[in-house]
């Protein structure tokens, strides 16, 4: 999952270190609906992977994010 990790720490501007952690929403200032679907946006193009409404309004963790994209991968 380094690659997830490496898009965590790109769009929400945290190191590599960081992203082992389970933040949240509530836990990262910049992360709004707007880098949340940067981040969705990234994720899909990079895994090449198509994500389900219901699964993009559940990423809201990191733990959650990383269970989602290695359900598709």
């Amino acid at each position: 999952m380094e690659k997830l990790n490496q898009i965590l720490s790109d769009n929400f501007k945290l190191s590599i270190e960081e992203t082992s952690k389970n933040y949240g929403m509530k836990d990262i200032n910049n992360w709004d609906s707007l880098s949340h679907m940067n981040l969705i946006v990234t994720i899909e193009d990079e895994f090449k992977i198509q994500l389900t409404g219901d699964e993009i309004a559940e990423m809201t963790t990191f733990d959650k994010i990383r269970e989602i994209v290695q359900k598709h991968i």
